[in-house]
């Protein structure tokens, strides 16, 4: 992208379902809001799931790929360093899932729509309101981190291919040579979080996957190893704050 162009450029895309960028990265920090669809990001740290209606930050520099589940539409934000006179926008140094809420999404289509028009000076002011938005949306948690331990990785991408295993730690550490307390302290320790705590998000953001792929909500849950439909459904309430059936008629954000 060229040293001259504006701070902020807006560039829209289609994926059809399965698509995958494959690895790469990019010179400037990039801002991929989901419009409709569900993408999936993955750098060495773990997978962040972007549901429609939320938006990814990926650092520059950070090498990534993107996979759509379903057919994805979304907008993606390429954002430099503020040179002077401009407005400084805070990048994560991480990637991290933010909701997006109605007048970032206003601004970004905005944005989009005056550089398409050719008027720059437009364009800037839009700029420098969506530059402060951006420092204020909230983060959320469908970060998945991979045990960087061979072991903890082994059942960490078992369980990412078949979430509703339901085996013990214990049946784990059997299956990739090492004991049931080792699991769990590589788990606590390079997750920050415990392998049932694990488990359960990794369970969860699979729902999320299944339902923007149009999967039923009771097929859902006996796959991702709920043993009721209304179990599944109050874990997703409480960590998302709608049932599954009102995911699947909009968005969450």
């Amino acid at each position: 992208m060229p040293a001259d162009s504006p701070q902020i450029v807006v560039l829209g895309a289609f994926f059809a379902a399965g698509h995958d960028t494959g690895l790469h990265d990019h010179d400037r920090a990039q801002f991929v809001h989901a419009k409709s669809g569900m993408l999936q990001v993955w750098t060495e740290d773990g997978q962040w799931s972007v549901p429609s209606g939320m938006a990814v930050w990926v650092p520059a520099g950070v090498t990534h790929r993107v996979r759509a589940v379903g057919d994805a539409e979304f907008l993606s934000l390429y954002i430099r360093p503020a040179a002077p006179g401009e407005r400084d926008v805070p990048v994560p140094d991480r990637c991290v899932v933010c909701t997006v809420p109605p007048l970032v999404r206003q601004l970004i289509q905005r944005l989009s729509a005056l550089a398409e028009g050719g008027d720059p000076a437009r364009a800037a002011r839009v700029a420098d309101v969506l530059a402060d938005e951006l420092g204020d949306l909230e983060r959320t948690d469908l970060h998945l981190p991979i045990p960087s331990d061979r072991r903890a990785a082994g059942v960490a991408r078992a369980l990412l291919d078949h979430p509703g295993d339901d085996r013990s730690i214990a049946a784990w550490g059997r299956e990739v040579g090492a004991s049931g307390r080792t699991l769990t302290r590589l788990f606590l320790a390079e997750t920050g979080m415990n392998f049932s705590e694990w488990r359960a998000r990794c369970r969860l953001i699979a729902a999320l996957e299944l339902l923007a792929a149009g999967t039923s909500v009771t097929s859902v849950a006996l796959e991702i190893g709920y043993q009721s439909p209304s179990a599944f459904a109050a874990a997703f309430s409480r960590t998302f704050g709608m049932v599954p059936r009102e995911y699947r008629g909009g968005r969450i954000g």
